[in-house]
């Protein structure tokens, strides 16, 4: 076994250890993870492997197959996370609403609702100071 291969397997079993350690996901999550972690093992430990595969695809070499493959991941991957921040911007609006609603239609201390002045504030001055 080469250095690099060792380095390289080091990584991916550190990289994998701490996704199940830190991260919460789903169990097709998981699974999916150990999959990859699986198949960068055994492509780095059998580098011939993936240009066999290659070949069969048409693709010249493993290293291009890998990267072409991993394009098209990584922008899969970038629509699935663009799609979450859209629907996590949905819902802060729909709760920043709900929000505002609520705050609209409670009133304050002084029993009047916010966000309509009561005669005090219209006269410019403080409920609780003297008039003169």
């Amino acid at each position: 076994m080469r250095p690099v291969q060792f380095i390289l397997i080091v990584l991916l079993a550190l990289g994998t250890y701490l996704y199940f350690s830190r991260l919460r996901s789903g169990l097709l999550d998981r699974v999916m993870v150990l999959l990859f972690a699986v198949a960068g093992a055994a492509m780095t430990v059998v580098p011939d492997f993936t240009t066999k595969v290659a070949n069969l695809v048409g693709v010249g070499r493993g290293v291009d197959l890998f990267f072409y493959l991993s394009i098209l991941g990584l922008a899969f991957v970038c629509l699935l996370l663009y799609s979450r921040v859209r629907q996590l911007e949905s819902s802060i609006t729909e709760l920043a609403r709900a929000l505002a609603i609520k705050k609209a239609n409670t009133p304050d201390e002084s029993g009047s609702r916010m966000g309509r002045p009561d005669d005090t504030a219209r006269a410019g001055g403080r409920p609780d100071e003297p008039k003169s």
